[in-house]
């Protein structure tokens, strides 16, 4: 892994060749070829291979450490080392490699180190410890790490260690070039994770390097998380590798790395970190991760280049895409009844993590993980933190299994069979010869940055994962391979065509064989329509002989049923058979009725359908009787038979005179009829086209005041309706009065002025000497001028009718006919003072 920690680091690191390991100063490769030159590879202390290339002597010369050079002397015979090629002088020295100074002195080689300045330490001001960088294959020196951390909801560590806290709901630029070099960035997608104070959370990070866009988030899949990467815009599955990058995960961290600018990104869900070197991004870097250039106080530069002595208002401003994003309000701690319990937090601070104090600055994650307990309102939410500590010193080469000191509140569930281990590889092993070939075994610039162990899920000790895209753990690898990439068990036996394999225990090899067929019983097929044919089972493998149908051959016909069956259909092997079944229904007139229904015929007969069959058809027969007559008819009816139906019917006789008692009287057609009681009522009945009309004629009196009567001359009309009276001497005139008006059972809804004509007109008697008899001259008060009016009268049922009533518009003395008294009464006129109004009803 670039950069390594140097050699005070408390892990040993080691050179990796041909899928072994050598401690560093320890020779790697002895190689001769055949022209006589020597190739020998050593292991340094940073655990590079370098290798030394010079023509072959009779004794091979030995690398020896940069601190204490050694030589190795060849003997030879002659004054010069006129062995090797070129010949050298006595005395004379040349240049082996950049490591190695080759110098003749006797005839003999003595091989000595370039020698290397002095390493200077360095004081990182992100307190992590300087690493030791290789200048070339001799010498190396001193530089800072840059490393960028970002966790919880979020908290940030720059490359430079400056800690703070931003809570932005948008896509932000966590690292970009100043000067594009590499074309190298980094953009991270925070949300909103439910905080009650509006904090957010990564939820995905998204890196772009030269034309690949690298996409890292996960995915909840039945209640565990899992990583889910994409690579430009196509999921892929892990591990993958390119020529450029390679992305592997442990089921609980998704790792990138980018040999070629030995960067190293990661990504755990609400966790990130970013790996740079110093010596490739130092002073080239801005973004929310700062600007690695070991000097916090430029930490918060803006994408102006300004400095921003906030970094949380600096962080904003690296929004990416062009998005619009609100400015987050940073959150003020909201006062609680009680104090939060951070106990958990003291994890860090602990002896637990004691060996990973002086390589990484424990102080921001203690800060970050009280912030979150007493904000976040997650009960596991202290666990991000220890998490983020625990990947940093994992990173840094210590590897602590901090976990169990949660008493199981950060416990992690890995998907069964798969067991949770703290310090596991990055890569873990399966029984793919390719797979470990390319991502486990190989030694090259990718699992040089891949040495670092990590907390992750595994299969469990005395198993291993059988495929990279299983999630089954077995025993050991010896299976058996199928062409298809498949593995069978020893002694496992599957079915390929029509060959039975078996997974051979004691070679580990497939051995197939023709799958047996079974004996089938003669077949005999004579129902209508089969016929037998040939063909395969199931299997498709071995042949058998079976029915089948052949409709040409179905001799039925579909018959047509008449009324009062149904056609029935029996499906048989082949062909269908059709009868016509009697239906349980009475037939008329070509209809089918139900039991007990109604069947029409004879309108004389009540015929109802029953259950009861006919011999001849055997269908159900009706049950027929005579339909009774009702004779009785209502008050002005008269029951009449009828030659056209088994009945007569009510016929009417007379008009119906409905009476406010509810009691009814008949009248005859051409009768006049007055209610008892009611003398000013008379009720006539006509016969209009067979349609009995009842007319009602009311008599309107006109207005009567005794007062106003010569005494003695009151009396009443003839037909004891109005009171009337000779009255005093008062004129002609129009008299009012005010009444309800009514016609058909309905009445005006106010009282209508009624006029009529009242007063006294000149009347005399006198004897004629020339007539020799008594001259009479009478007059009356009759009306001179009239009037139609209309008026609306409300019916009982809510309608309307419009009534025409005659008006009186004035009154006047008229010359009439006079004649004596008879028996002490008034005898009539042909012009009386009373009038009546008549209605039809």
């Amino acid at each position: 892994m670039y950069p390594n920690l140097s050699m005070s680091q408390p892990l040993h690191c080691y050179c990796y060749h041909l899928n072994k390991s050598f401690t560093p100063g320890s020779i790697v490769y002895n190689e001769t070829d055949l022209d006589g030159h020597c190739f020998i590879g050593y292991c340094n202390e940073s655990c590079h291979v370098v290798p030394l290339h010079y023509p072959c002597v009779t004794s091979t010369p030995h690398p020896t450490s940069n601190t204490t050079p050694t030589t190795t002397s060849i003997t030879t015979h002659n004054p010069g080392c006129v062995d090797l090629n070129p010949p050298r002088k006595d005395g004379e020295s040349w240049k082996v490699n950049n490591c190695i100074i080759g110098t003749c002195v006797n005839g003999k080689v003595t091989y000595s180190r370039t020698p290397c300045p002095t390493k200077k330490p360095l004081v990182c001001a992100n307190n992590y410890p300087a690493v030791e960088v290789q200048d070339d294959e001799c010498c190396s020196h001193y530089e800072c790490q840059c490393i960028c951390y970002g966790w919880g909801d979020p908290h940030y560590v720059t490359f430079d260690g400056t800690y703070y806290a931003f809570q932005g709901n948008c896509s932000y630029w966590l690292v970009k070039e100043i000067l594009p070099k590499y074309n190298f960035s980094v953009m991270i997608d925070n949300y909103y994770c439910g905080a009650l104070d509006g904090l957010s959370c990564p939820q995905s990070i998204t890196v772009f390097y030269k034309s690949y866009k690298i996409f890292i988030t996960q995915k909840e899949i039945n209640g565990i998380f899992k990583n889910q990467i994409y690579v430009n815009n196509k999921a892929v599955s892990l591990a993958y590798q390119t020529t450029e990058f390679s992305v592997t995960t442990t089921g609980i961290d998704t790792v990138l790395v980018i040999p070629q600018i030995h960067a190293k990104v990661t990504f755990s869900g609400l966790i990130f970190s970013i790996y740079l070197p110093y010596s490739i991004f130092g002073n080239n870097t801005q973004g929310q991760c700062g600007t690695c250039t070991n000097n916090r106080t430029d930490d918060c530069r803006l994408p102006t280049g300004k400095i921003d002595p906030s970094c949380p208002n600096m962080a904003h401003e690296w929004h990416a895409n062009g998005s619009l994003c609100e400015h987050p309000v940073q959150p003020t701690p909201t006062p609680t009844p009680t104090p939060c319990d951070t106990s958990i937090c003291e994890i860090i601070k602990s002896s637990m993590f004691e060996g990973c104090h002086k390589y990484i600055d424990y102080k921001p994650f203690v800060m970050a993980c009280e912030f979150d307990v007493c904000h976040m309102h997650i009960k596991n939410i202290s666990c991000v933190s220890l998490q983020t500590y625990a990947d940093a010193c994992a990173e840094a080469g210590v590897c602590i299994d901090w976990r169990s000191a949660t008493k199981g509140l950060c416990d992690f569930n890995c998907p069964s069979p798969k067991v949770y281990q703290a310090c596991g590889p990055m890569v873990e092993p399966t029984c793919e010869l390719w797979y470990n070939n390319k991502f486990v075994y190989t030694v090259n610039e990718f699992s040089a940055m891949l040495k670092t162990t990590l907390e992750g899920c595994h299969c469990p000790n005395g198993t291993i994962l059988l495929s990279s895209n299983s999630n089954e753990c077995v025993p050991n690898c010896e299976l058996c391979q199928l062409p298809n990439g498949q593995y069978k068990k020893p002694n496992e036996k599957w079915n390929e065509g029509c060959k039975e394999c078996t997974c051979e225990d004691h070679t580990m090899q497939v051995t197939c064989h023709e799958r047996p067929c079974p004996t089938y019983p003669p077949l005999s097929c004579d129902q209508e329509g089969q016929v037998k044919v040939n063909c395969t089972d199931t299997t498709g493998c071995c042949h058998q002989e079976r029915c089948e149908c052949d409709v040409s051959q179905c001799t039925g016909r579909v018959p047509s049923c008449p009324i009062g069956y149904t056609l029935n259909i029996i499906q048989g092997a082949c062909c269908f058979t059709y009868t016509c079944v009697r239906k349980d229904v009475c037939v008329f007139n070509n209809s089918e009725y139900q039991v007990g229904d109604l069947m029409p015929g004879n309108p004389c007969l009540k015929c109802i359908c029953t259950d009861q069959t006919d011999a001849g058809t055997h269908t159900y027969i009706p049950v027929c009787q005579q339909i009774p007559c009702d004779t009785h008819c209502p008050v002005g009816y008269q029951y009449e038979t009828s030659t056209d139906s088994c009945c007569g019917k009510c016929v009417q006789t007379g008009c119906i005179i409905m009476l406010p008692d509810s009691s009814t009287h008949t009248l005859k057609p051409g009768t006049i009829w007055t209610p008892p009681g009611k003398p000013c009522v008379k009720f006539e009945c006509v016969k209009i086209a067979n349609q009995f009309i009842t007319v009602e004629a009311k008599t309107i009196c006109p207005s009567y005041e005794a007062q106003n009567c010569i005494p003695g001359t009151e009396t009443t009309t003839p037909d004891g309706c109005c009171p009337v009276c000779i009255p005093k001497d008062q004129p002609c005139n129009v008299s009012t009065s005010a009444v309800y008006l009514e016609s058909k059972g309905c009445q005006s809804k106010e009282k209508v002025n009624v006029t009529s004509c009242s007063g006294a007109c000149g009347t005399y008697t006198f004897y004629s000497t020339k007539m020799r008899s008594l001259q009479h001259s009478c007059s009356c008060c009759q009306e001179l001028f009239t009037s139609e009016r209309q008026v609306q009268l409300f019916c009982p049922d809510n309608t309307e009718l419009t009534y025409t009533y005659t008006h009186i518009d004035a009154c006047g003395c008229l010359k009439t006919e006079c004649s004596a008294f008879s028996h002490g009464e008034m005898a009539s006129t042909p012009s009386s003072s009373v009038r009546s109004r008549r209605r039809r009803r």
